[in-house]
């Protein structure tokens, strides 16, 4: 009975590994397939950068709530619907979106898919592991979502070399129908009643997507709009107040969507901060590589697929390093090493020209896969060991919220930098205007990433050694 119960466990990773893998595989794979779509679809930069930033801001908008609805309704079923509906939006994308305003509402659609699942995979694993193999299985998962990471420049390079952009939708079907029947087939069922006995704060959710929806939409615009104009400051405003309503929306009701009490926690604050930074500038640099390496290097999709390789590895490399670093000497070291690394690949990347080499790209993109690495391992154990254990899903919701938003800014930072600063260059100097404006968006990733220091340094002495 037992070795059956401990092979039911370790299956449900199968059902982990297939969501994370079609969700995080769709991040990567798409990121090579912008430089060709901004031809096929005569479009603009900016413009094909709302394909990558949709499919992070809706799960960053929804995950809170779709979190909930696991809780309140089952997580196995919201699985099923979870597999049912990614792959379903994966079958129709390629057959019906032939104009880049319906690929950008099919990414919106897919990244709902994500939401839907990858707003409980973790919590799925940790419901089904007792207390005293909970960690070992929560490390298992993340190292599952680097492989799906790992695995979309590669693959996605491959399908888009061999095939076209619509092969990145339909690699997706077959994953989806297998995680279905599994999820039918493993997963245990969930308690019943619980949906009588709670309520969903519909109204704290609906303030939390309408804010981040127009702080990203004012970014978005306002290289277009102008910093002083009404349409911006008309998105700035209403994000504000959207905020200041969901926070004494949330203090005020006795089901919360984000139990804000946890901010008074400056370990929580701070790291959920410093991880946020991270994978803007993260994202920023997955953002803006393809366009140099195919538009620049001229390299092909399949070639600059296994470049994009080399982050991933050297993230799932170094992970278990900073983690251990961490238990020895505590946050702040990891980090600060992580920081270092990182920073070193966005000045090497901020240098590169037309005549680098492709091995030059490998060092960015392995620089930054260590940084991430030393550093992400430690900080997502301050935030999780920050909070109680009886907050602790609360706190695993609000660290992959943080992760995503930064992931959403990385690419909104990216294309508004390059749009602006492009502009001006042109004026100056044509023939090098992008990769002028390509320097001072990773100029700005510096900046930003010299906030997070301050931020590491800054963290309780509770925090960093255990």
């Amino acid at each position: 009975m037992e070795a059956g119960n401990n092979q039911r466990k370790w299956l449900v990773f199968i059902i982990s590994g297939l969501s994370n893998l079609v969700a995080t595989f769709s991040i990567n794979s798409f990121a090579l397939a912008l430089p060709i779509l901004e031809k096929e679809f005569e479009v603009s930069q900016s413009t094909v950068s709302w394909l990558s930033m949709v499919y992070s801001l809706i799960p960053c908008c929804t995950f809170l709530i779709l979190g909930r609805t696991a809780e309140l309704y089952g997580f196995k079923r919201q699985l099923r619907i979870g597999f049912l509906y990614f792959g379903a939006v994966c079958l129709l994308a390629p057959l019906l979106a032939n104009t880049i305003e319906a690929l950008i509402f099919f990414r919106c659609l897919q990244g709902l898919g994500f939401g839907i699942t990858g707003s409980i995979t973790f919590a799925v694993v940790s419901r089904t592991f007792p207390a005293a193999e909970r960690g070992k299985a929560i490390g298992i998962s993340a190292a599952l979502v680097s492989i799906g990471l790992a695995s979309g420049p590669t693959i996605g390079g491959f399908l888009l070399t061999s095939f076209s952009w619509r092969a990145l939708f339909y690699f997706n079907v077959p994953f989806c129908l297998i995680g279905y029947y599994a999820t039918c087939r493993i997963l245990p069922e969930d308690p019943a009643g619980t949906a009588h006995r709670e309520r969903m704060d519909v109204a704290g959710a609906l303030l939390w997507a309408f804010s981040l929806g127009a702080f990203v939409i004012g970014l978005s615009y306002l290289g277009e709009w102008g910093l002083l104009s009404v349409p911006f400051l008309s998105c700035i405003l209403a994000c504000v107040s959207g905020i200041l309503l969901f926070i004494k929306r949330e203090l005020g009701t006795a089901a919360p969507l984000m139990d804000l009490r946890l901010f008074k926690n400056r370990t929580f604050t701070q790291a959920n901060a410093v991880c946020m930074l991270f994978n803007l500038v993260q994202q920023m640099s997955t953002y803006l590589l393809p366009f140099y390496m195919i538009n620049f290097l001229h390299l092909p999709s399949s070639q600059a697929g296994l470049i994009m390789l080399a982050s991933p590895l050297c993230m799932l490399i170094f992970s278990p390093i900073g983690g251990n670093m961490a238990d020895k000497n505590g946050t702040r070291l990891p980090s600060v090493l992580g920081i270092v690394l990182l920073c070193a690949s966005c000045l090497i990347f901020s240098l590169l020209r037309e005549t680098a080499a492709a091995v030059a790209a490998i060092a960015v993109l392995a620089l930054a896969g260590a940084g991430n690495g030393l550093s992400m391992s430690p900080l997502n154990a301050a935030i999780i060991t920050s909070a109680s254990i009886e907050r602790a899903g609360i706190a695993s919701g609000m660290l992959t919220t943080m992760r995503t938003l930064g992931q959403t800014l990385g690419v909104v930072f990216g294309s508004l930098i390059l749009t602006i600063r492009g502009s001006v260059y042109r004026d100056i100097l044509p023939q090098q205007a992008y990769l002028l404006a390509q320097r001072d968006a990773l100029y700005f990733c510096m900046s930003v990433l010299l906030v997070s220091l301050v931020l590491v340094l800054l963290l309780p002495k509770a925090s960093v050694r255990k």
